[in-house]
C-alpha cells in the first residue's frame, strides 16, 4: 500500500490522542503518573523490524489483542520479566518487592492492562470520532521479545512485505521500567480506515 505523507501526519495525530488517554486511564489505574510517549508511527520493512526485534534477547512478558470494528488491528503491550514483576507491586498496591516470581497472578495483571489499553483506545475512537471499534480478550505470552514480536506480525507477513507499525515506550514515574506498546492497523483495510479518519478531520 502506498500511503502519503499527510495520511501518515493524520495516522500519527490520531494515535497520539489515542495514546494521551490511555496514558490518563492507566495512571488512574496503578495510582501512579504514566506517560505512554509516542516513538513513531512509520511504513515498516517486516524483515528489518523483525531482525531488529530479534537482536532483543530480553524475556518477556506480553498481551497482545486485536482490534475489531472500524479502525481494524492489533496491539502488543510487553515487559520486561523482572519488570512485570515490579509493574505487578504497582497495579495491587503492594509494597515494592512483593512479587518474587513470575506467576498466574503476574500474568493475570499483564492481561489486565491489554485490557485497559485497548479498552481506552475503544473509548477514545467512540467519545472523540463517533466510531466503534472493540478489543478481543489479551492473549498473554511469555517468551523471548522477537518471538512476541513475530507472533504479533505473523498474518501480516504471510502477504506483505510492510506494515505500518506504531511504536511507543511508557514512562513511569519513580521507577526504571522499561515497557513497549506497539499498535499495527490492518493493512488490508487501511485505504478504508484512512478514508474515515481524513474525513473527520476535514
Amino acid at each position: 500500500m502506498n500511503i502519503t505523507e499527510e495520511q501518515m501526519k493524520i495516522l500519527d495525530i490520531f494515535i497520539k490522542i489515542c495514546m494521551d488517554n490511555a496514558s490518563r486511564v492507566f495512571s488512574k489505574t496503578i495510582k501512579r503518573g504514566a506517560l505512554i510517549e509516542l516513538v513513531h508511527t512509520q511504513m515498516v520493512d517486516i524483515g528489518k523490524a523483525t531482525e531488529d526485534m530479534n537482536n532483543d534477547s530480553r524475556e518477556m512478558v506480553g498481551a497482545m489483542l486485536g482490534l475489531m470494528g472500524e479502525f481494524p488491528g492489533k496491539l502488543l503491550f510487553m515487559i520486561p520479566r523482572e519488570d512485570a514483576l515490579v509493574l505487578q507491586d504497582l497495579y495491587l498496591g503492594s509494597p515494592p518487592g512483593s512479587t518474587k516470581s513470575l506467576d498466574e497472578y503476574t500474568e493475570g495483571t499483564i492481561q489486565e492492562i491489554g485490557n485497559i489499553l485497548g479498552s481506552s483506545i475503544g473509548n477514545t475512537l467512540a467519545a472523540d470520532f463517533g466510531s466503534t471499534i472493540l478489543p478481543t480478550p489479551p492473549q498473554v505470552m511469555c517468551d523471548f521479545a522477537g518471538t512476541i514480536f513475530q507472533t504479533l506480525i505473523l498474518e501480516e507477513a504471510m502477504e506483505h512485505d510492510e506494515l505500518i507499525l506504531t511504536e511507543t515506550k511508557f514512562k513511569l514515574s519513580d521507577t526504571e521500567i522499561d515497557c513497549n506498546f506497539f499498535l499495527i492497523p490492518d493493512i488490508n483495510t487501511l485505504d478504508d480506515s484512512m478514508y474515515k479518519l481524513e474525513k473527520m478531520t476535514i
